[in-house]
């Protein structure tokens, strides 16, 4: 092989490796993204972060998810983020994320439960942890349900 055709097939294959190098970076960008972007500020307290690529709804539909919850009557205004696929993986992050927010914004966790039920989709996670002021006063809960596929948080505040 010539010394021209080692360099002809030298410079395709540094072309190949940066074509399949961009997308890996491209990918590992948008779990960056994912993971490390602050996304919607929660209506209560703007100081309050929840996961990039959230999507939030409140409403009827909220309601009725809020519903299934036990002591969901002491809780009302619901706001409710989904992240589902590849996002949900990323669960324990999300949550400890979520978590560190409500401490920054002044809010610090007075109790946590955890229990397992079957869910409209099956079997489900659903973790409930209360969030009390500085004063004491004002509470907020937050509720994680795990699925298979999805992550669902939902807060809400005392009535």
């Amino acid at each position: 092989m010539s010394g021209k055709a080692h360099r002809r097939l030298g410079w395709r294959a540094a072309l190949v490796a940066a074509v399949v190098g961009l997308g890996s970076l491209a990918q590992a960008q948008l779990l960056a993204e994912v993971m490390t972007t602050t996304a919607i500020a929660a209506s209560f307290d703007s100081a309050v972060r929840f996961p990039s690529g959230s999507l939030r709804a409140v409403g009827d539909g909220v309601e009725d998810l809020a519903r299934r919850l036990p002591g969901s009557t002491q809780w009302g205004d619901w706001e409710a983020y989904v992240a589902r696929g590849l996002a949900a993986n990323l669960k324990p992050a999300f949550v400890h994320n979520v978590i560190t927010s409500f401490a920054a914004a002044g809010y610090f966790e007075d109790s946590r439960e955890t229990r397992t039920v079957e869910g409209p989709a099956g079997s489900e996670t659903q973790t409930k942890i209360e969030f009390f002021d500085m004063m004491g006063s004002s509470m907020h809960v937050l509720y994680v349900i795990e699925t298979s596929d999805e992550v669902v948080w939902l807060i809400g505040h005392v009535r």
